[in-house]
């Protein structure tokens, strides 16, 4: 095999990345080209060779050196349209690409530049990849072009290579190094070797239109549609190998006391220091809307770790979550009430317990940013089955807990779950035991986990119980409390977090459980009397361990009009803004004490144009006007309304163009089948 080791690449910067998903293993090589936006340069790299599904599960994606752990860019969004593997129904070699939006610029990079038009046959090339091994370099691969079309470049490599490995590598012309197209697929062809090209005009022609001007889209929001291969249900009977999807409890613990005894023990930074960032605006932006400054960033305390988040909620569906929670939950104005003092079961399901727990899951994945926090959903019952009267104590137990979404930041997905959730039929007793293993198994990433393991993220569960555990045990209390405990500790080893809530009379008549497992995690215990509150309760919870963020523009001495902080530590705040230049400072208070203060500096022009916002963040500034909107009242002067009326309107449709664009791409998406 003919390889041709790039000597010089390291002093040049890489020419070629490897790709490293959050806590889910590396995915195909990436190279570089320029873009429009801050970062001036985007990844490249073939669609067949990432697996979208999981990319919007892990939400990032780090590119690394080819000679070492270094890290070259970040990416949580595609820069533009996804292409399509070249095997799916319909779509060519040239489709298959992904661009990637990067959130800085890359360090220690080569930004390669893309050929214009087709090479001829003849021309020579080389294709840039990897050596594979424990020392991984760049290395080149000369060839011929032999065949050139507006789908497929095909070349001959000058000696047979094995190319796996190698798919998404740039094809580069041996004259220039310019790139003519991205490495697909390559077989035989009498003693050599044939590469498949994708030509690099699919990968330019995607990029002449990038998402919100180069800022680019989360992964998770050009999501493959689910399908019956990447279903959760599917990756969780695969994951525990039994037909319904479910470990047995002894199972679940054996494999966590196993791992939790080989590994030491984790550390929690006790400091009060709190780290606070302003992602939005820009250092020197120009505002031009009477609306103010939208301020957007995060407030972490220091214990908080890296910032990222791994957030399970745990719900209880047992029997006794099919009772009424007192309030109209889903709003249909009927109040369900117990069926008869012998059937207590809610007349109207959509009011249930159940249906409240549900609602306040909802609010919490709605006030959460998926560019942080991934979320996943466990529920928790269980039916014993006893066959032995040796049995009778400490029976064998089915279904008692099922992971029924894996953590992800696609949160479409959680919520698609949870709606399943609302409208499926409690059963069975309380095994709450098994509820906090199986959500400690899947954190930590273990065999039987449906998801992805990210060593570096916060751990957390929240668990929602509206009664007292009735398993493993059928007649011992005090053992089944033992259990919820041992399984507590193992989340306290595993360096898991649990805040609990306890709703409703039964689960406050004898709330030990539930007080103890947050007590031994160094959690949260809330107790909730009236189910119906569930919602009012959840909202003041803060996973950040930060009380308090607050914004004023120092120009003015003008506190912020409205300011939200949301559980995760994400904030966002809409200050007034004068003429001219305007210094924005925002503070943020931790639990402990800690405190940290951080400024912008922008500019108020009115009348000027106003700055793209990520996708993501639109819907929280339109729901800061509303809220401005109300807060002014009838003694505020007409004409301001009028504008904060407009820019709602303005930002509204802006917001339904884009969501008619992405409807109509996924309605013509075709479901990408999964990869081994």
């Amino acid at each position: 095999m003919a390889l041709l080791f790039a000597a010089s690449a390291r002093a040049e910067g890489a020419r070629v990345a490897r790709s490293q998903l959050r806590g889910a293993g590396e995915a195909g090589l990436v190279f570089f080209l320029p873009a429009a936006g801050k970062a001036g340069a985007a990844a490249v790299g073939a669609a067949h060779s990432f697996d979208r599904t999981r990319l919007a599960e892990v939400g990032e994606v780090a590119f690394l050196a080819p000679h070492g752990a270094d890290t070259l860019a970040i990416s949580r969004r595609y820069f533009a349209r996804p292409g399509r593997p070249f095997y799916a129904p319909g779509a060519s070699a040239r489709d298959d690409f992904l661009v990637f939006a990067l959130e800085a610029p890359p360090q220690g990079v080569r930004v390669l530049e893309p050929a214009v038009g087709l090479p001829e046959p003849g021309a020579r090339v080389h294709i840039l990849g990897m050596r594979a091994g424990p020392a991984p370099s760049e290395a080149t691969l000369p060839g011929t072009v032999v065949k050139s079309t507006p789908d497929s470049i095909e070349v001959d490599l000058d000696a047979p290579a094995d190319l796996r490995g190698f798919g998404g590598a740039p094809v580069l012309l041996a004259d220039g190094e310019k790139v003519i197209g991205l490495l697909q697929a390559a077989r035989p062809s009498g003693k050599l070797t044939r590469a498949s090209i994708g030509p690099i005009s699919g990968v330019a022609d995607a990029m002449a239109e990038p998402f919100e001007g180069g800022l680019g889209r989360l992964f998770a929001t050009l999501a493959p549609q689910a399908s019956a291969a990447n279903s959760p249900g599917e990756r969780r009977r695969a994951a525990a190998g039994t037909p319904t999807g479910d470990l047995s409890p002894d199972t679940t613990a054996r494999r966590l006391d196993a791992a939790l005894a080989a590994a030491p023990a984790p550390r929690l930074d006790a400091s009060d220091g709190v780290r606070l960032t302003i992602e939005i605006p820009e250092p020197e932006a120009i505002f031009g809307d009477a609306a103010g400054a939208f301020v957007a960033g995060s407030a972490l305390a220091q214990r908080s770790g890296t910032g990222r988040f791994d957030l399970f909620l745990v719900i209880d569906t047992s029997e006794s979550a099919s009772q009424p929670s007192g309030v109209d939950v889903d709003g249909d104005g009927e109040l369900g009430v117990a069926a008869s003092e012998a059937d207590p079961k809610s007349t109207d399901p959509g009011d249930s317990v159940l249906a409240a727990e549900v609602a306040a899951a909802e609010q919490v994945v709605d006030g959460l940013d998926p560019k942080r926090t991934r979320v996943g959903v466990v529920t928790f019952a269980g039916e014993a089955v006893v066959q032995f009267l040796r049995e009778l104590d400490r029976p064998p137990v089915r279904r008692a807990a099922l992971t029924q979404e894996p953590l992800t930041s696609d949160y479409r997905r959680v919520r698609d779950a949870l709606g399943e959730l609302s409208r499926s039929e409690p059963y069975g007793l309380t095994h709450m035991a098994a509820g906090i293993d199986l959500a400690t198994l899947e954190l930590l990433g273990l065999a039987g986990s449906v998801g992805s393991h990210d060593p570096a993220s916060t751990k957390l569960i929240l668990f929602f119980t509206d009664g007292q555990p009735t398993l493993p045990y059928l007649a011992s209390e005090s053992g089944n409390v033992g259990a919820v405990r041992v399984a507590a500790d193992r989340a306290r080893r595993a360096g898991v977090r649990i805040h609990s809530f306890a709703i409703g009379p039964e689960a406050l008549e004898g709330p030990v459980a539930a007080v103890e497992m947050a007590a031994i995690t160094e959690g949260l215990f809330t107790p909730v009397p009236d189910p119906g509150r569930l919602s009012e309760f959840v909202d003041a919870m803060r996973l950040a361990d930060v009380d308090e963020v607050t914004a004023r523009n120092t120009t003015s001495d003008q506190p912020a009009h409205e300011v939200r902080l949301h559980a995760d530590g994400s904030f966002e705040a809409l200050l007034p803004l004068e003429v001219g230049k305007n210094l924005l400072e925002v503070r943020a208070r931790s639990s402990r004490g800690g405190e940290a203060r951080t400024t912008v500096l922008v500019h108020y022009a009115p009348g000027s144009a106003r700055a793209v916002l990520p996708a993501e963040v639109v819907a929280r500034y339109n729901q800061l006007l509303q809220r401005r909107l109300l807060a002014l009242g009838a003694e505020q002067r007409e004409t301001i309304r009028r504008e904060l009326i407009l820019e709602i309107e303005r930002e509204r449709a802006s917001a339904l163009e884009r969501a008619g664009a992405q409807r109509k791409e996924l309605d013509l998406r075709v479901v990408e089948p999964a990869r081994p």
